[in-house]
């Protein structure tokens, strides 16, 4: 999933009985960027958790929030993630959301991932307790935009194939990662709009995808570059370090 975001290899993968991850492990991904009248350098993290289910779960806020609370860490939003079948204790992702929505005010993004992978009322199962949960905290009506539910400024979700699904009669594309990452986009406000874009700089199909498939939703996609472009005169990048982070955590 980082990788599908990112448009580039920035995680390891494994496909084999090794594929969960086992640690939390953070991945740095930097770069420059060159707006016209200066070199910017910007630099983001990953921060990607083993499933919580093997988390004590008194442990689940206090492991959090100490990545959270690091001193240079600036969270654009929690992605949690949970694949059609899989076990997921509802009370333990609600305290999750708990400190993020309520306490820490971070984007909350739901996702499920592998949606081909069994069947089709595994992943509207997932989807369903995933809005229950958000509907929980917004007073507002969900809105939904390519097969993406939204929750006001409080969090999204959806369902991905970040990878080509294969069986053995079949080929599924990957399916959903640009609609996830535009739905993101069109979420945060203001500075944090800019260091998500910075996240998915370097992913050439998201943005070719924007120009070529998305019609007119590019036009709401134009005003926030240009607010972006706003942002660079405005602040004139006062220091030429732009550092953001973004907490993963993964199911």
């Amino acid at each position: 999933m980082i990788n599908a975001l990112c448009g580039r290899i920035v995680s390891k993968t494994n496909a084999g009985l090794a594929a969960v991850t086992q640690d939390i492990t953070c991945y740095s991904v930097g770069g420059e960027l060159d707006t016209g009248s200066e070199i910017v350098s910007y630099k983001y993290n990953f921060w990607d958790t083993p499933g919580f289910e093997s988390w004590e779960k008194n442990n689940i806020q206090s492991k959090i929030k100490e990545i959270i609370e690091k001193p240079e860490t600036k969270p654009l939003c929690m992605i949690f993630c949970a694949s059609p079948g899989t076990f997921v204790d509802l009370e333990r992702l609600e305290s999750l959301l708990d400190l993020c929505i309520l306490e820490k005010r971070i984007f909350v993004v739901l996702v499920c991932t592998n949606k081909y992978a069994g069947q089709v009322k595994s992943r509207r199962a997932v989807l369903e307790d995933f809005n229950g949960l958000l509907s929980k905290y917004s007073k507002y009506s969900p809105k939904i935009e390519n097969d993406i539910t939204f929750y006001s400024n409080i969090g999204l979700c959806a369902a991905v194939n970040s990878e080509p699904y294969e069986d053995d009669d079949r080929i599924l594309a990957v399916s959903g990662i640009n609609e996830l990452i535009y739905g993101i986009t069109t979420s945060l406000v203001d500075e944090q709009v800019l260091k998500w874009c910075f996240v998915v700089l370097e992913n050439k199909g998201f943005w070719n995808d924007c120009q070529q498939k998305l019609g007119g939703l590019t036009d709401s996609l134009d005003d926030k570059f240009n607010a972006i472009k706003k942002l660079f005169q405005r602040n004139q990048m006062q220091t030429n370090q732009n550092t953001s982070s973004t907490t993963w955590y993964d199911n």
